[in-house]
């Protein structure tokens, strides 16, 4: 499976467990956040390492946009790593906390429209079929070390 295939397998994987989070009875909130957030942090760290640093340096003269857009992804994601934070502060059946988990779940919607419709189909100009598999192989091969699959 090339990158960008895994990375919208795991996009599809992620909004489905969000709506599980969001529609959840308060009691069961937490549990299913707590499963959630290390497959979102696994997921920046695979995403990161395998196709945005690596592209980053690949893009140079080829695409501005996209040598720039690791940036722009981290900038986000610490964004979202705070958001995180402050939910760890608080209860699961507090309003506060799901204002915050519907912060993240947003967030995480424009960050899957903003790649998937502009970052995603440049990529094919800097990388051919190959090397995209290649990028899916080293996806697949980090998360199977570091989490267990979202149901």
């Amino acid at each position: 499976m090339d990158a960008l295939e895994f990375l919208k397998q795991e996009h599809q994987k992620a909004r489905a467990a969000f709506e599980r989070v969001v529609q959840a009875p308060p009691t069961r909130r937490g549990l299913l956040w707590n499963e959630l957030k290390p497959e979102l942090e696994a997921h920046e760290k695979i995403e990161d390492a395998c196709l945005y640093e690596p592209l980053s340096h690949d893009a140079g003269p080829k695409d501005a946009m996209l040598a720039g857009w690791r940036q722009q992804h981290q900038d986000e994601v610490q964004k979202v790593e705070g958001l995180i934070k402050a939910i760890g502060g608080l209860s699961p059946e507090d309003a506060r906390w799901l204002s915050k988990i519907q912060e993240v779940h947003t967030s995480l919607e424009n960050h899957i429209r903003e790649e998937e419709g502009s970052v995603f189909p440049r990529i094919s100009n800097v990388w051919d079929e190959r090397r995209l598999r290649q990028a899916g192989t080293q996806m697949e091969e980090m998360k199977s070390k570091k989490t267990p699959r979202m149901p």
